[in-house]
């Protein structure tokens, strides 16, 4: 099921195999993301929401309008929980996002070998969810 990981290979291997091949590291992680390359992913920590519209304002406008709240019924969709990409993108709260993910990204460089920390994300800002197949190999 997960062939890399049963091989035993870890993320330098990885790295080798796509360079070897003449890839390399796909560029959606060049801009700091830790899943795959789907833009409204919905597993996408805030501080990747922040890069996103940072990176690709174009594909953030296309993120944001998929979203909507019915006033009626009260029903809402948000990619990011409970906060609407307009809610996220207030310069006030990208740069809290910002802060708290430093934060978090200092105390957790004393020691982890989580995925995350390897590819220099800090901290989880929001709690680990599973996500889809490829997301969990």
């Amino acid at each position: 099921m997960y062939p890399f990981r049963e091989a035993g290979l870890k993320l330098r291997d990885i790295h080798q195999i796509l360079e070897d091949a003449g890839l390399g590291m796909p560029s959606y992680t060049i801009w700091g993301r830790t899943r795959s390359g789907c833009y409204f992913c919905f597993f996408q920590q805030k501080i990747e929401w922040v890069r996103l519209k940072e990176t690709h304002p174009h594909l953030f406008q296309k993120a944001k309008e998929f979203e909507s709240a019915d006033t009626s019924t009260g029903n809402k969709f948000f990619w990011s929980e409970n906060e609407s990409l307009a809610e996220l993108e207030r310069p006030e709260r990208m740069e809290e996002i910002k802060r708290k993910w430093e934060q978090s990204r200092e105390k957790t460089k004393k020691g982890s070998d989580k995925l995350f920390q390897i590819l220099g994300q800090g901290e989880l800002d929001e709690p680990e969810r599973e996500g889809c197949l490829i997301c969990t190999i």
